[in-house]
């Protein structure tokens, strides 16, 4: 293949795909990552992610650059869920969930404000633990900033008491192309900061770093507190980065108030006019770097895959045959630790059924100790059977809802945090076991190894929702009409007395056990699919594997010409895909 240094990043894509089609799917890692960048690449929009600790202020930071008070700045942590904000003509918003496909809109106009909208979906107020299910918010605003092509990503912060909140800011990274980093003085920045600093610098070209709060500081505390933060930078980044002071709680004061100098001297101003000049200058030019880093990384896992089906091939078959006992007598190991962590994913399971048990039991009996004194007292007080019978059942239809609506949430939550904590944990443990398996493989057969740049994916406990439609059933099934008829007032009244207590104590035992039986459900469903999903990825991994080193034997009995012809297909289609990985560089990269 010709070496082309201005070869564009489609053609990259073009030529490896039209390299790859004469090989074996066997042989190879397909063709799906590779067609979705270059979806990406089509879609042309660039994303720009502001990242930093929890509360350095990036919500507060976005609206000023927008110049609305759009996004929620709470005290406590907003819900782990990433916010992305591109052009539009009017504000307007679309939830997706992880459980459904539509999503629930806002567009101007509609009843409710924007503001309110959003807190019941993304903050831990409104939507606590994300028992919402959001899978990520998609607004649309008329700033002019987003007019470039640009979309602007909220991320959750790490570092803050929300577990889920640190893996999501990890995982957004994938999908972006330059980032904005905010610190702030107090604290200074944090060792949980440089840590993902060094994951933000291997996945993104760019990164720009902004020191927030400077308003509560005086100019020497500022100066230090800017020499402090390059200091520990410079080991990062070759040098230490430019760092821009700002205030964004003045700058949006400015902007919302239309005071052009305290936009100036907030240091927003600044910020915005580098931006701009950004994207007017360099724009194109770390979106597309940032594509083909992810385009390499591909490719990279294909020429890995190449390598492993050609060193098969070359082997004579003793040898092969050799290699191939070998890689069968490590998979009882790797079976062995699998049926262990199933195990222990079994037992967790278990215990959170165990936790949740518990926690019915006691919202039963809290249940009881709530409504039934309220219904005793109308007892003891209302004589007429008819009067009682009407009061009851108001205290039952307002006392229901009161107690089981927050009840639904707190036991929601605590065993969603449970469970997201252990699916998280077993989640790490299975990722550790697959990437044994490529390594034992690579290894086999001297290959060099490749760790995929792989997102961090999240597991979730996504309990199914139920309805909140209380059971409020006819308290009176004979009728009243019919019983003043064949009874007597004091029997009547004494059985309506019987009735209403029986039918109470059902209600709340009904309630009680929609909420199990909803929790119950979730936590098997979403442990078996967990489970489930990393089988099928351990053995496809295995299969593959396995695959490679059985089309090598297979071939083995073919003529010698057409094992030369494939060894030949092979060793081209290697030699072009790394070619194009190495052409994937930028020039100041590939030095």
């Amino acid at each position: 293949m010709t070496s082309d240094a201005n070869i564009t990043l489609d053609a990259i894509i073009d030529r490896t795909l039209d390299a790859l089609a004469p090989i074996d799917p066997q042989q190879q890692a397909g063709d799906a990552p590779l067609q979705a960048l270059r979806a990406r690449q089509e879609e042309g929009t660039f994303r720009l992610a502001v990242l930093g600790q929890f509360k350095r202020g990036k919500s507060t930071f976005l609206n000023a650059l927008l110049g609305a008070d759009l996004l929620p700045t709470d005290i406590l942590p907003v819900t782990a869920i990433p916010t992305f904000i591109g052009a539009d003509d009017s504000v307007t918003a679309r939830v997706f969930f992880f459980n459904q496909t539509d999503p629930v809109r806002f567009e101007e106009g509609q009843d409710g404000s924007f503001g309110d909208f959003l807190q019941a979906y993304v903050t831990e107020a409104g939507n606590p633990d994300n028992h919402r299910q959001v899978e990520r918010v998609e607004i649309g605003h008329p700033a002019a900033i987003l007019k470039q092509g640009v979309v602007l990503i909220d991320t959750p912060g790490i570092g803050s008491t929300f577990k889920h909140n640190t893996e999501v800011a990890y995982q957004i990274l994938p999908h972006c192309d330059a980032a904005l980093f905010l610190v702030s003085p107090d604290p200074p920045i944090t060792e949980a900061e440089i840590a993902y600093l060094r994951e933000v610098r291997e996945l993104l070209p760019r990164t720009f770093f902004l020191l927030n709060k400077v308003d509560f500081l005086s100019e020497k505390d500022k100066v230090v507190s800017l020499t402090f933060l390059a200091d520990q930078l410079k080991p990062l980044f070759d040098g230490a980065p430019q760092v821009l002071p700002l205030s964004a709680k003045n700058g949006l004061t400015a902007r919302l108030t239309q005071d052009k100098e305290l936009w100036k001297s907030s240091g927003m101003y600044q910020v915005e006019q580098n931006l701009i000049d950004f994207f007017a200058r360099e724009k194109q030019q770390i979106l597309e770097l940032s594509l083909r880093r992810r385009v390499k990384d591909q490719l990279n896992t294909q020429i890995m895959h190449l390598q492993l089906s050609l060193e098969a091939l070359r082997l004579p078959e003793l040898d092969l045959k050799k290699r191939i006992t070998m890689f069968e007598e490590i998979l009882p190991a790797i079976e062995r630790e699998k049926q262990s962590s199933a195990d222990v994913l079994a037992g967790d399971l278990k215990r959170i059924v165990t936790a949740l048990t518990q926690q019915i039991e006691a919202l039963r009996s809290a249940a009881k100790q709530r409504v039934m004194p309220k219904v005793e007292g109308v007892i003891q007080e209302v004589a007429d059977t008819e009067e009682l019978e009407r009061q009851v059942r108001a205290i039952v239809a307002n006392q229901l809802p009161i107690f089981f609506a927050p009840a639904l949430r707190q036991v929601d939550d605590a065993i969603r945090r449970q469970a997201t904590e252990i699916l998280s944990l077993h989640q790490k443990r299975a990722e550790q076991l697959i990437e044994q398996v490529r390594k034992a493989a690579a290894e086999l057969f001297n290959v060099p190894y490749h760790a995929p740049l792989v997102e961090r994916v999240y597991a979730h406990f996504d309990p199914p929702g139920w309805s909140q439609d209380l059971f409020i059933s006819d308290m009176d099934p004979i009728g009243q009409k019919i019983s003043r008829k064949l009874m007597t007032k004091r029997f009547r009244h004494r059985r309506t007395v019987q009735r209403l207590r029986e039918q109470t104590q059902k209600l709340l035992n009904e309630n009680t056990e929609q909420m199990n039986w909803a929790l119950r459900r979730g936590l098997d469903e979403s442990f078996r699919r967990y489970g489930s999903e990393l089988d099928e990825q351990l053995d496809k991994i295995i299969a593959a594997t396995r695959a490679a080193m059985d089309i090598a034997l297979q071939k083995k009995s073919t003529q010698h010409q057409q094992l030369e012809d494939q060894l030949a297909l092979l060793e081209r289609t290697i030699t072009e895909l790394q070619a194009l990985a190495q052409q994937c560089l930028a020039p100041e990269e590939s030095n």
